[in-house]
């Protein structure tokens, strides 16, 4: 018997998880019986009662789909063995025993009867509550005389020693029911009479053989009948349990059921046999009696020095009734002193006691619970605490032992063993406090649970919460989404959640608890949404939301901070402009803020500011260089800090260009192809457009784009007493300036020729800008200037010329000098000096008349009175006039 008691530790395996063959009458004789309209049986499960004769069945109530067994009995299996008379005996015990067995119901350790008995003319039958087996089934008791078919589940099953101390313990409270309460006696203790419910409860049954007690002294004994073979033993007490005073004095009292008692407890360390293994022989019986004490003193050798039963084993096995332990007394030997075998003894009678009651003992069953073994969990309290969830007054502290067994259970138990119990429990939590408890708790089952069991159970649970009327339930639902949010897998269902957040937010009349707790749960998922999530269901929300109090205005700036720091999350400047600062701002002057909340949102208003700020200023520097574009300009450096010279303070700065380019001609620009300028070439020269084609020979202006170093030269006045003066300070810098005025070969013959003085007044404007930004009107408008000027100093030369003729006594007619335009006056010019070919201008071929200086000089137009800019040009042509004259 010890391999029954040091065995696997597994529980009572469910309908599903048993494997048998259905060994059963022909399923037509169940059918014909009337308990078959109203149960569903599914397979032979064991067999119980006087011989083993109901056989039990698995069966469902066709109403309710509650597990129920089907006691069974075949009228015709006794047709074959006994005479038509003894059938009807027979058939007559089994009926007493269940109406002996519907008469003490109210006791807990008595087999709970579901459907009273139907009989018809082959078989009777009736439902109880759901049955593992009988005890001789699973020690195989009378397996060799009578060959049943008993699943493997009942064969290969074994207890724990909490489990036998615990079994023996509610049988002692049913027999002290029984002697105390109901005053009978049972007559029949035995394997066969004792019933393992699918919870492991063991359970009192066989009451066909129950004999009234004495009246007032229950103690007394009373008359019985021995067991004899002149009779079917299936209608007599099993004799190997009999007590000694029933078999050899036909009297028995309570006290027999106490030797029965012992010899059973016996049989449990003995592989399931009696002490008075007699094989159905009076003479045998008689015999093994002698030799009791003996047999009781090798069973506490097996059972080991540590069992605190065997000190009482004697007493219960004692001949004389006067000297055994009654059921009182033995129910509270030490044996049985075990906080864990009396907390499920009070399991067992929890519907008897009132809400103060279960509360309490729920608060310390969670304590207990560590010293129960696992299978008890099990198979015994989680299915006992499932039935008190569907009360609607249970409290909460029901579900703390659950919790606290799921938690401590691995993931294969609570998939395989628990969750067939629990699955029901969302749906059957009736109370507020057991489904907010379930709902704080509910990353628990998240946890152990397979993913499709959150989809199908877990979230549907929490979605009821969300649409409870009731604040508390509706709170407890919300904040329990960010506890199994990371047991989501499946995308679909967060938007899902984000969804129906949405709904509950758009209730007017929430409470701002409720509303506070929905967006610290869109705050924990916004991490799993994409961007049209947050744009479509989030961002709206949040600015639908009223910031009047600081426990919405906080998860809304946490909110608003995530999104800001991350661009995925689509909270564009836009946004931040139009819906989010208005919305926030106000909330800055709430009273209700503290100084940490005060801080955290005048630092996020301040980066959204930034934000806004930086964005905006990019995009109008952009716009304004796409729409404005501007060519690159060379910027011109003025020296400022040259000494000025003191005799000349009036004197505008020269210009002087550095790193100036070889000039190159229009024959060498026309040979490359002007659409691709090569690297060097080109690509720095000022472009003069023409439209005329006597610039053939006339070079470009070498002026480079590269910015130009410019140096303040000092200037002279155009009083002819500093005109040496003037001559020698800027000669000296221009010693490499060549005139763009005329070609290198007419630049030979003026070695001797003075620079010009001219003060550049109309180039001051332009000392502070840029080449390349002087635009072609402006270029035409200084040449015109200069032409004039030219004109000038023509004349200045012509008087010089004419006085020079008069000395040396040669006619001079300087008519023919004067042409209409530019082009003649150069080429009579250049006739005078030897030249025939006009030299190119710097200024283009502009048709401009002649001057009126020069007319009026010789008598082709009236003078008129000169002007300011006229008198300096007369300044300059005096300058020309001493040149040639030298």
């Amino acid at each position: 018997m010890f391999a029954k008691l040091k065995g696997t530790s597994s529980p009572i395996p469910s309908a599903s998880m048993s494997s048998s063959s259905n060994i059963s009458s022909p399923t037509s004789i169940i059918d014909s019986n009337p308990i078959s309209h109203y149960y569903r049986h599914v397979k032979f499960i064991g067999s119980a009662g006087p011989q083993l004769a109901w056989k039990l069945y698995e069966a469902y109530s066709k109403s309710n789909q509650k597990e129920a067994t089907i006691f069974f009995f075949d009228k015709k299996s006794a047709e074959k063995v006994h005479k038509p008379r003894r059938k009807e005996m027979i058939v007559d015990v089994l009926k007493r025993g269940f109406k002996q067995l519907e008469k003490y119901q109210q006791h807990c350790q008595i087999l709970q009867i579901y459907h009273p008995l139907e009989e018809t003319f082959d078989s009777i039958a009736f439902a109880s509550e759901p049955v593992f087996g009988s005890l001789a089934n699973i020690f195989a008791y009378l397996q060799d005389k009578l060959k049943q078919d008993i699943p493997a589940t009942l064969r290969e099953y074994t207890f724990l020693e909490f489990e036998v101390k615990y079994g023996l313990l509610q049988i002692t409270e049913g027999l002290f029911h029984l002697h105390y309460s109901s005053n009978i006696i049972h007559h029949n203790i035995c394997p066969q009479s004792v019933i393992i419910n699918k919870k492991g409860t063991w359970k009192l049954s066989g009451f066909e053989f129950t004999i009234k007690c004495t009246q007032g002294d229950i103690m007394s004994p009373v008359p019985c009948l021995p067991f004899t073979s002149k009779i079917p033993k299936v209608v007599q007490p099993d004799l190997n349990y009999s007590a000694p005073e029933c078999q050899l004095s036909s009297i028995c009292s309570p006290q027999s059921d106490m030797f029965s008692f012992g010899l059973l407890i016996c049989s449990l360390f003995n592989n399931g046999r009696s002490l008075l293994d007699c094989n159905l022989s009076t003479s045998l019986y008689a015999k093994q009696l002698e030799m009791i004490q003996q047999n009781v003193s090798e069973i506490t050798t097996k059972m080991g020095q540590n069992n605190q039963i065997i000190d009482h084993l004697p007493s219960l096995l004692d001949i004389d009734p006067q000297r055994r332990a009654n059921s009182q007394i033995f129910s509270m030997i030490k044996y049985f002193s075990d906080p864990g075998v009396n907390a499920l003894q009070y399991l067992d009678l929890i519907h008897t006691k009132d809400t103060l009651h279960k509360s309490n003992f729920y608060n310390s069953l969670k304590n207990v619970v560590p010293n129960i073994p696992k299978k008890i969990w099990f198979q015994h309290i989680i299915p006992s605490l499932v039935v008190e969830l569907e009360g609607n007054d249970v409290p909460a502290t029901v579900l703390q032992p659950i919790l606290y067994i799921i938690e401590e259970s691995a993931p294969e138990e609570y998939h395989e063993i628990i969750l067939p119990h629990i699955r029901s429990v969302f749906s059957i939590a009736k109370s507020v406090q057991a489904r907010v408890c379930l709902l704080e708790n509910i990353a628990i089952f998240a946890e152990k649970g397979p993913s499709d069991e959150v989809k199908n159970s877990v979230l549907p649970f929490v979605y009821t919460g969300f649409e409870s009327t009731n604040p508390q339930i509706q709170s407890a639902g919300l904040r329990s989404i960010p506890k199994i949010v990371d047991f989501i897998d499946d995308y679909s269902n967060v938007k899902v959640i984000v969804q129906r957040i949405k709904i509950v937010l758009e209730n007017p009349y929430l409470d701002y608890q409720v509303q506070a707790d929905a967006l610290d749960c869109v705050e924990k998922l916004l991490d799993k949404l994409d961007k049209t999530e947050i744009l479509d269901e989030v961002l709206p929300v949040l600015a639908k939301t009223k910031l009047n109090n600081s426990s919405l205005a906080m998860p809304v700036a946490r909110m608003y901070k995530q999104m800001l720091s991350d661009k995925r999350f689509g909270l564009t400047v836009n946004l931040l402009a139009t819906k989010v600062m208005p919305s926030m701002l106000p909330v800055v002057v709430n009273p209700g803020l503290d100084m940490d909340e005060f801080n955290f949102l005048s630092e996020l208003l301040q980066e959204m500011l930034d934000q806004i700020t930086k964005n905006q200023r990019n995009k109008i520097k952009s716009e304004k260089t796409v729409s404005s574009p501007q060519t690159d300009k060379v910027p011109i450096e003025i020296n400022f800090n040259q000494p000025t010279n003191p005799l000349y303070p009036q004197r505008p700065p020269t210009l002087k260009l550095d790193n100036r380019r070889q000039s190159l001609s229009v024959e060498e620009l026309s040979l490359s192809d002007p659409s691709s300028p090569e690297p060097g070439q080109g690509n720095n020269l000022l472009s003069v457009s023409s439209n005329n084609n006597n610039l053939t020979l006339r070079r470009h202006s070498d002026n480079a784009i590269n910015i130009p170093k410019i140096e303040i030269a000092l200037s002279s006045p155009t009083t002819a007493e500093n005109r040496n003066i003037a001559r020698a300070s800027s000669t000296t810098n221009l010693t490499g300036r060549r005139h763009s005025s005329i070609s290198p070969s007419d630049a030979q013959n003026l070695n001797h020729r003075r620079h010009s003085s001219i003060n550049l007044q109309d180039l001051q404007q332009f000392n502070r800008r840029r080449h390349s930004s002087i635009n072609t009107h402006d270029i035409k408008r200084v040449a015109n200037k200069m032409s004039r000027a030219a004109d000038d100093m023509f004349c200045s030369a012509v008087d010089s010329l004419e006085s020079k003729a008069s000395h040396l006594k040669i006619d001079f007619n300087p008519v023919p000098l004067i042409s209409p335009t530019k082009s003649g006056r150069r080429s009579s010019v250049a006739a005078l000096f030897g030249h025939t070919s006009p030299t190119p201008s710097l200024f283009g071929q502009a048709q401009t008349k002649t001057s009126s200086k020069l007319l009026t000089k010789f008598g082709c137009k009236k003078a008129k009175t000169p002007t300011s800019s006229e008198k300096l040009l007369n300044s300059l042509g005096s300058g020309m006039q001493h040149f040639l004259g030298k």
